[in-house]
């Protein structure tokens, strides 16, 4: 869906449907991702908000957050805390772009992260080199290939990403907050319904 027509209750629904048909039984998710998206719900609509997410959807149970699960879950439960999340953000794009920062810090608090935090210390351009192989670690899908256009300037290229666009700016945004860069600027299009391309540059 392009940017800015987010606009109904209908039309995300619809982009979702379009999603999950095009998911396939041997692509899986962390658990960690599910718990992001609950914590996000948690830290702006409480727990009532959070058992209201769960009470509706197929959240697994004793999740893990280490473990892969399937896609379905995970797309109907991020499009639900979004759908919750929209009138508080003022907006579905504003509502997955900081679901998607938490994402990323979710990751950065996992083992996972811990040893990608390790191996760049605190050089963005370093972290940004790594986010092919800390994606294929969140993740068993897709494909995400950098190009650097400057010192601190790139290209991300996202292919077979079943997250919107907005979700992905927040995860790379997410990502160079933890770094510790400054005046991060991140960018998104969508050239086809799983692929999109991203703009990102920062100040040290």
């Amino acid at each position: 869906m392009e940017r800015g027509t987010w606009n109904t209750p209908e039309a995300v629904q619809r982009e979702l449907d379009s999603r999950l048909a095009l998911v396939q039984s041997t692509e899986h998710i962390r658990g960690m991702h599910f718990a992001a998206v609950l914590d996000t719900v948690r830290f702006l609509g409480g727990e009532q908000a959070v058992k209201h997410i769960m009470d509706a959807g197929d959240y697994p149970a004793d999740l893990d957050p280490t473990e892969l699960y399937p896609v379905p879950p995970f797309l109907r439960l991020f499009f639900a805390a979004t759908h919750l999340l929209t009138p508080q953000l003022g907006g579905a794009e504003e509502a997955m772009r900081q679901i998607g920062v938490q994402g990323t810090l979710a990751f950065v608090r996992s083992m996972f992260g811990t040893e990608v935090r390790q191996q760049v210390g605190g050089d963005p351009k370093l972290l940004v080199n790594m986010l092919p192989e800390a994606y294929r670690m969140a993740i068993d899908f897709g494909e995400l290939q950098v190009e650097w256009t400057g010192s601190r300037a790139g290209l991300i290229h996202m292919r077979r990403i079943f997250t919107p666009v907005a979700y992905n700016e927040g995860m790379l945004e997410g990502a160079l907050q933890a770094v510790g860069a400054q005046d991060i600027r991140v960018q998104g299009r969508q050239t086809s319904l799983l692929d999109s391309e991203y703009t990102l540059s920062w100040d040290d």
